[in-house]
Order: structure tokens, then C-alpha cells, then sequence
């Protein structure tokens, strides 16, 4: 029997400036989570994909100056406080990135990085999440297989 191909879901452009993301978190804060968003923010960012950030970002911060103010209008280190993030965090994201995106290659489609992103967030906000909790060995693994990538090594 043949399996169906996955089909992933549409993905929205990337906010670049206050309106666009004002479009894009508008769901967010209408279901009362708005830390999702900037927390998917968060994900592209630390993977390189989020682009003009600083003068989206920025303007949000200044237009509503109340929302980042614990940490000066910095919305990255708001995310990590606020949601308490681990300093190996960003490592848990390159990792799952790398594997999880060259698995969806394998398989026959692209993984876009926002739909990761939203997957990132459903996996470790989930109860009993293992997310960013290395066992014996599995930091360095992780490391060793980001540094591969990072020189071209796929």
C-alpha cells in the first residue's frame, strides 16, 4: 500500500516590519499567548531566518514600550527570561533543525523553518517535554553534528 506524500502546511511571510507582525501575532493574541509567537520568533531568529528583526522588532518595542520593559526593550532576552530558557537551548534548536529538516528532505519535502518553529513550541511546551534535556553524551553529539553542518558537512 502506498503512502500518502506529506503535504506541509503554508506558511506566512516573515513579519519585516510593525505591521507585519502586528498581522502575524494578532491570532497569537487573541488566543491569549502571545509568548508563542515571540517565543517562534525566537526559534527563526537564533536560526537565521527572521529577517530585518532589528527594525521590526524595534519598532514594535517602541510603539508598545510596556511589553519588553524588564529587559529594555531587548525581545530576545524577554523571550529567555520570561520562559526561563535553558543556556543550551539554542543548541536543542540548530540540532532539531538539522535532523528534523534533513529528514523532511529525505522524505520528499521542505521543512519551512516557521513551521518548525510552530512544532519547536508544541514539543517543548508539551507535558513531560525532553526537549533541551541531554542525556549522557547527547550535548556533545548535538554539538559535534552542528559543527558538521555549520562547515558544509550536512
Amino acid at each position: 500500500m502506498e503512502q500518502e506524500k506529506y503535504v506541509p502546511p503554508t506558511m506566512p511571510d516573515y513579519p519585516a516590519s510593525y505591521e507585519e507582525i502586528m498581522l502575524t501575532l494578532a491570532p497569537y493574541y487573541h488566543a491569549k499567548r502571545p509568548m508563542d509567537y515571540f517565543f517562534e520568533l525566537y526559534v527563526l531568529s537564533v536560526l537565521g531566518y527572521l529577517p530585518e528583526e532589528s527594525v521590526a522588532l524595534v519598532e514594535f518595542s517602541e510603539k508598545h514600550p510596556s511589553f519588553f520593559s524588564s529587559t529594555n526593550g531587548d525581545w530576545k532576552a524577554y523571550v529567555v527570561n520570561e520562559l526561563h530558557l535553558s543556556e543550551t537551548i539554542e543548541i536543542a534548536i540548530w540540532d532539531l533543525w538539522i535532523r528534523n529538516s534533513r529528514n523532511a528532505k529525505d522524505n520528499g519535502w521542505n521543512y519551512h523553518p516557521w513551521h518548525f518553529a510552530k512544532n519547536f513550541l508544541e514539543n517543548y511546551s508539551a507535558k513531560g517535554s525532553r526537549v533541551d534535556v541531554w542525556e549522557a553524551g547527547a550535548l556533545e553529539s548535538a554539538k559535534q553534528r552542528i559543527q558538521v553542518f555549520r562547515s558544509g558537512g550536512n
